[in-house]
C-alpha cells in the first residue's frame, strides 16, 4: 500500500516500484552559440553496433575523419565547430535555448550564427564540401576569410 502511494505522488519510478531497474535517458548536451558555429552531429553508436554493420562503421569513420580535417580551417575562417555523438542537441544564444532533434538523418551538420536562421545539411560531408558549404552560409568570401560588406542575415 505504501508504495502505491508514493507511486501515486510520483516519489517512485513505477519501472522501480515493479522491480526494473530504470534507465535514466542520456543527458541532452548544450552549446554556447557566441558566433558561427557548426555541430556535426552523429547518432551515438555502439561498438556491438559497428561489428554487425560495417556501413555504420564506416560512415562514422568518414564522418570522424573528415570533420577531424576540417575543424583546423573551420577554425581558422572564425567559425566554431563542434562534434556531437547525439541527434539530438540544444543550443543556446544569447538568453534562448533552442532544442534540435535530427529529422531525416543520423549524421549530418548544424549551422547557426546569433541573428542568422539555422541551417542542416545531412548526410556525410567531406572536408572540402564542409568548408565550401560554410563558407557559403556564413557568407565568408574565399579570398580573404571574412564576409564581405553589405549582406545582411535574416534573423531567426
Amino acid at each position: 500500500m505504501l508504495s502505491i502511494g508514493l507511486l501515486l505522488f510520483g516519489l517512485v519510478p513505477i519501472a522501480r516500484a515493479q522491480g526494473t531497474p530504470v534507465q535514466t535517458p542520456a543527458p541532452v548536451q548544450t552549446y554556447a552559440v557566441k558566433g558561427r558555429t557548426i555541430i556535426a552531429f552523429f547518432r551515438h553508436v555502439t561498438d556491438a553496433e559497428m561489428e554487425r554493420d560495417p556501413d555504420v562503421s564506416e560512415a562514422l569513420g568518414d564522418f570522424q575523419l573528415y570533420a577531424s580535417q576540417a575543424r583546423p580551417r573551420l577554425l581558422a575562417l572564425g567559425i566554431d565547430f563542434e562534434v556531437a555523438s547525439a541527434t539530438r542537441f540544444k543550443l543556446r544564444i544569447g538568453k534562448h535555448v533552442r532544442d534540435f532533434r535530427a529529422r531525416q538523418a543520423d549524421v549530418g551538420y548544424y549551422f547557426i550564427a546569433p541573428g542568422k536562421e539555422a541551417h542542416v545539411e545531412y548526410g556525410v560531408m567531406t572536408d572540402v564540401d564542409l568548408v565550401e558549404a560554410a563558407r557559403a552560409y556564413f557568407s565568408i568570401d574565399a579570398r580573404h576569410g571574412s564576409r564581405p560588406k553589405g549582406r545582411s542575415e535574416r534573423a531567426c
